[in-house]
């Protein structure tokens, strides 16, 4: 049975062991990035922290959606991610949008977007970010069972 080689410390003997994972155990120090807006909310390490949440309601299911993402706001979230798999979600996430604005919420929207790269294109108006898993868009070929390997060369080898 495949180990990871994190594990057997095979990684170390190729790298070389992990020696100073981070500047500080005790304290927290952001790394620079560079800023990325959403609206009229920034990223990066030039900013606050972004407090962001992922709705949890079915996206095509509006009032359900208009309803979380409002208390979603109440509670002081900054931002909410919508799931968005197909067209029918793309329309729903225009309604959500326009229901939102007439309640007075003004909060930015991302779409998740998951295996059409097309449809992020018919989202785009309604929401402020689209954040796009490129795991889902790589090379077309969607496997979620679950997989036994006898050595990491075995994983390699299919991944290429």
């Amino acid at each position: 049975l495949w180990t990871p080689s994190i594990k057997t410390g095979e990684r170390d003997e190729i790298l070389g062991p992990l020696t100073k994972y981070c500047e500080d155990l005790y304290s927290v120090t952001r790394r620079k990035t560079r800023t990325v807006s959403c609206g009229p909310i920034n990223f990066g390490s030039d900013h606050p922290i972004v407090r962001q949440t992922m709705a949890t309601t079915d996206t095509a299911n509006v009032d359900a959606s208009i309803d979380q993402i409002m208390r979603c706001a109440d509670k002081g979230f900054d931002l909410v991610r919508i799931t968005v798999q197909g067209r029918r979600e793309a329309n729903a996430a225009a309604k959500i949008r326009e229901g939102l604005f007439k309640k007075g919420y003004d909060i930015p929207l991302c779409a998740d977007m998951h295996f059409q790269p097309v449809v992020a294109q018919l989202v785009a108006d309604a929401v402020e970010k689209i954040r796009i898993n490129p795991g889902n868009f790589a090379d077309g070929r969607k496997d979620f069972e679950e997989k036994v390997y006898e050595s990491e060369a075995d994983y390699v080898k299919e991944r290429e």
